[in-house]
Parts: structure tokens; sequence; C-alpha cells
């Protein structure tokens, strides 16, 4: 496991991945991970031949668009005491890297 300012990146070789999580990402502001991984000499695994990188994440209350949600009104007949909320998520499409 490696700690990288309150942001932990653990190698997980079940799932062949490296799991980054980052607790808080302020805007303005940049972060790289770089990771190098070395096979042990015994085990039974062959190399692999540099396969492609596939990134996924996801930035809670956050819209790469811009978007945002400026009036919400909610019709309830019951007089059902509404809690009004909108959740913005960013999330990766499918990516892939080749090196």
């Amino acid at each position: 496991m490696v700690d990288l300012l309150l942001n932990r990146a653990k190698h997980e070789p079940e799932n062949h991945a490296i799991v980054w999580r980052i607790r808080k990402f302020q805007g303005k502001l940049e972060r790289m991970l770089d990771a190098e991984v070395e096979m042990m000499k015994d085990t039974k695994e062959k190399a692999w031949s540099r396969p492609p990188l596939q990134i996924e994440f996801q930035v809670p209350m956050f819209t790469s668009s811009g978007l945002h949600v400026r009036f919400l009104k909610v019709f309830e007949k019951s007089s059902y005491p509404t809690t009004k909320w909108v959740r913005y998520v960013t999330r990766a499409g499918q990516y892939q890297l080749r090196i």
C-alpha cells in the first residue's frame, strides 16, 4: 500500500489492478500516480506483455459539463415533507490506454 498525502493506492493482485482512492480533490489541482509493478521470481504466472490500462472513476457532487439545477419544485399530494436535494456525479466512460 502506498500513502499519497491522504490518498491511498493499493495493489489488488486478484483483480490485476492498482486501486487509487482520492478522498478530497480540490479544483485547479492535479494528482499523479506513478506506479511500477515487478513480478516475483517464484511466481508461476507469465509476465504480461503490456496490456492496455483501463481507467474508471467517478467524482461525486461535481459535473464536468458545469450543469447545475437552480430551481427544484416537488409536488406531493399527501403533504409529505420533502427534502429538496440534487446529487451530482461525474463518471468516466470506458478509457483504455495503450503504452
